[in-house]
């Protein structure tokens, strides 16, 4: 079965003193990129969180966003002590320059700006963190199942896919012997037509018909082609990572396509061809998203 790398996940866990919510992103890219959006009292399990990641997602940009609330309603007070010298200093010292009371009260101190701030308490490390692996887990399942419906749907289509290219596959190898003999008989043609009256000695005729063989022949190309259908319909079976030996696949069904339509100078097997093209890279964009 083939996994996508594009999923979405949410856990939340509580208990009596906190709860915490974790949400899980995770789209295409090449290798395993980690991305992080957590609160300041787990900034030091980013190490731990990445392990566990790791262990249920193998490629993928994944974005893990957690937040942490404290059940018991609370909020901290901090005085900015240095900031308020420097106010009392400056106060006092235009009231000397000014000749005015240099007495200066709590109220007026406590009121001047970021002097005094609050803020919501956050639950501590060891308190969240055993909350933390419960919902981060969870969240990393759901993300997992909706990679699985994703590869589903991803699976059906590449299938879809490889049927066509191998039916029109299949119309280039029909046609090919045929096309070999109608471009000896052209070259035939053509010689008599220049030669005119001048004989022409067949044993040269059948030299310039073999080169022109070699030259229009595709049967190493069918043959290659013929293995890497075959090989890339046992990866789709098989499973698993195989987002690097299926593009592989692609680029030299690609590549022997090009190659055929070149040699063959046909234009029932060029239009063929084209399909065969098309049909290669819109596999291989859908196969970017494949882990």
């Amino acid at each position: 079965m083939l996994i996508s790398m594009t999923g979405f996940g949410q856990g939340e866990a509580a208990n009596a003193h906190s709860t915490v919510t974790v949400e899980v992103r995770s789209v295409n890219h090449r290798f395993l990129d980690i991305a992080f959006k957590l609160p300041r009292s787990l900034q030091n399990r980013e190490p731990d969180i990445k392990e566990i990641v790791r262990s249920k997602i193998a490629r993928g940009r994944v974005s893990i966003t957690i937040s942490a609330e404290s059940s018991v309603s609370g909020r901290g007070v901090t005085i900015n002590e240095g900031l308020l010298e420097q106010y009392l200093t400056q106060l006092r010292a235009f009231a000397k320059r000014h000749g005015l009371d240099e007495r200066v009260s709590l109220d007026t101190l406590i009121s001047l700006p970021e002097v005094v701030t609050t803020q919501e308490t956050e639950p501590g490390e060891d308190t969240v963190w055993p909350l933390v692996e419960k919902s981060l887990n969870q969240a990393l399942d759901l993300c997992n199942r909706m990679r699985l419906e994703e590869g589903k749907a991803l699976e059906k289509d590449l299938v879809d896919r490889m049927r066509l290219i191998e039916h029109t596959f299949a119309a280039i190898e029909k046609l090919a012997p045929a096309v070999a003999k109608r471009q000896v008989e052209l070259m035939r043609k053509r010689v008599a037509q220049l030669a005119g009256d001048v004989a022409i000695p067949e044993e040269r005729i059948a030299a310039e018909i073999v080169m022109l063989s070699d030259r229009t022949d595709i049967t190493e190309e069918v043959t290659r082609m013929r293995s890497h259908l075959a090989q890339f319909n046992t990866a789709l079976k098989d499973g698993g990572e195989v987002s690097k030996r299926l593009t592989y696949l692609l680029q030299e069904m690609h590549r022997e396509a090009s190659t055929m339509g070149s040699k063959a100078s046909d234009t029932e097997v060029i239009q063929h061809v084209v399909v065969l093209k098309e049909e290669t890279e819109k596999l291989r964009e859908q196969v970017q998203n494949v882990e």
